[in-house]
């Protein structure tokens, strides 16, 4: 099994980069200039959460802070790295629409925040990202 030895605000962006790439070659025909992102925090079930966890989901992940908002890849990759090394487990990218060029991108991520070689994904090159897509 594949491992990530680090993570940072750089290699987090890059690699959310990637599965953007990715689902745009996939979905031929996606032309966009610029990016906003959703993000929407998933409760795994039996999944127990620490404290940075709790305090990510209470403040940083609430629905009061992100609910639907379409954030900045800058504010976005600001907020999933705010206790960087650790960044939440796994996320899956979906896109969802293209409004005047801009690319409406959700991110579904879990509540758990873990460090570099614990992260999901890593098979894809872009952990913790996989990218999701609809037919």
């Amino acid at each position: 099994m594949l491992q990530l030895k680090q993570m940072n605000k750089v290699i987090f962006k890059e690699n959310l980069l990637k599965t953007i790439e990715e689902i745009s070659i996939k979905k031929e025909g996606l032309i966009f200039t610029d990016y906003k992102f959703v993000i929407e925090p998933v409760e795994e079930k039996d999944k127990p959460l620490n404290a940075a966890d709790d305090m990510m989901r209470l403040h940083v992940l609430s629905k009061e802070n992100i609910g639907n908002r379409r954030i900045t890849l800058d504010n976005t990759v600001n907020m999933l790295c705010g206790l960087q090394p650790l960044v939440p487990i796994w996320i899956d990218v979906r896109f969802v629409e293209i409004i005047e060029n801009t690319a409406v991108i959700k991110l579904r991520c879990s509540l758990r925040f873990r460090k570099p070689t614990l992260l999901r994904n890593a098979e894809t090159g872009h952990a913790p990202f996989k990218a999701i897509i609809d037919e």
